[in-house]
């Protein structure tokens, strides 16, 4: 979801991880279909074939959040600044903009709207939590460097240790807190909240995740690349993703009561989190460098999908999307032959207005960098 953060990152990236970026956010959107647009609820209540439907997409899209982050560690865990502004100015200064940017518009073309509380927020992107993935994005940006002094003194083993040690805490121990009969024995209260998997502890989670996986990889170090033929074919962990996903709508169908199902929903889930870790290192894995124009392609259309999710996600566009341009929060909708198609392309068109909109921005901040070099 970030721009390109530096000279040294950008040459280090491959396009299959920036097209992986771009699928990703296509999925949040897709995802905010279905909170927004109630697929969510309308599909449960009309069971069947569509609810079906609904579970195994919905369950093989419970990735991007996490993806994101595991990105993040794959590659800042490697740079070896103290403190980098620059790159804090990349992700802050659209998270500025479009905080000021949407409300000033929204005050020129429909006066009256904005309450006072709205105004004051635009001011403070950041503390305000506009957006929550922004936020704790730049927080674990601002405390990258000191991470990255710790996992660069451990060995495959000890960083297997923490890791492990994070999965019992996020995905083992804090699911079986919320699920009975083990919520009557196991409590997380006043230890730790991940909010469904959307917590600081979370975030760093992943980051030290992509940062093991970008020194060690999964099973392997580096130097064991050419010798297991298993480990380095990309259908390997498409399969495990797959199969992955269609265990979790599984559990969904066999256990649907005692909170499981809400576990599930959870981006801690301990499936989830080895589903993202199988299809990022299917990514990561997947050359398609010797498609030269293909790959400028991706990485054009990649840089934009910081812009895409702030102005879909923020509250006012979010409003204006959701209940005044796509009213599809009606059972009429979903009951038709060809819905999938269609949110297919409302999310093709969100996406594709929000990066135009993104891209002019962009073009704006190159041209204010351009005159202040002149």
């Amino acid at each position: 979801m970030m721009e390109k953060n530096d000279k040294i990152t950008k040459k280090k990236r491959n396009s299959s991880i920036e097209l992986l970026r771009i699928i990703m956010m296509l999925q949040i959107i897709f995802l905010h279909v279905s909170a927004y647009g109630d697929y969510s609820d309308i599909a449960t209540q009309l069971r069947g074939r569509i609810e079906l439907t609904y579970w195994v997409v919905w369950l093989m899209c419970r990735c991007p959040v996490y993806i994101f982050v595991i990105i993040m560690g794959y590659y800042l865990s490697e740079t070896k600044t103290d403190f980098n502004r620059s790159r804090l100015l990349k992700c802050y200064l659209p998270m500025y903009f479009y905080s000021l940017a949407i409300p000033i518009l929204w005050a020129i073309f429909r006066p009256g709207e904005l309450d006072k509380v709205t105004i004051y927020k635009a001011f403070l992107p950041f503390l305000s939590r506009t957006w929550y993935f922004m936020t704790l994005y730049l927080l674990v940006l601002l405390i990258s460097p000191f991470l990255n002094k710790m996992l660069r003194h451990l060995d495959r083993k000890e960083f297997l240790y923490l890791i492990g040690l994070c999965f019992f805490m996020f995905s083992i121990w804090q699911p079986l807190s919320l699920i009975s009969p083990f919520d009557e024995v196991i409590g997380l209260q006043k230890i730790l909240s991940t909010q469904g998997g959307k917590s600081l502890y979370d975030f760093i989670y992943m980051y030290i995740l992509g940062a093991y996986m970008r020194r060690f990889h999964i099973f392997k170090s580096h130097e064991d690349d050419d010798k297991y033929d298993l480990w380095n074919n990309p259908i390997t962990y498409l399969t495990g993703f797959l199969l992955l996903g269609l265990v979790n709508v599984f559990i969904v169908y066999e256990y649907p009561d005692n909170g499981i199902v809400s576990v599930v929903a959870y981006n801690d889930n301990p499936l989830v989190v080895l589903q993202c870790t199988c299809l990022f290192r299917f990514f990561e894995k997947l050359d398609i460098s010797r498609y030269e124009r293909l790959c400028t392609v991706i990485n054009f259309i990649s840089a934009g999908n910081l812009g895409i999710y702030m102005i879909h996600e923020h509250p006012l566009v979010r409003r204006l999307i959701w209940n005044e341009i796509f009213t599809i929060d009606n059972i009429n909708f979903y009951s038709q032959k060809f819905y999938l198609i269609k949110i297919f392309a409302i999310i093709l068109i969100t996406y594709v207005v929000c990066w135009s909109i993104d891209w002019v921005r962009r073009l704006i901040f190159d041209g204010v960098k351009k005159l202040k070099v002149l």
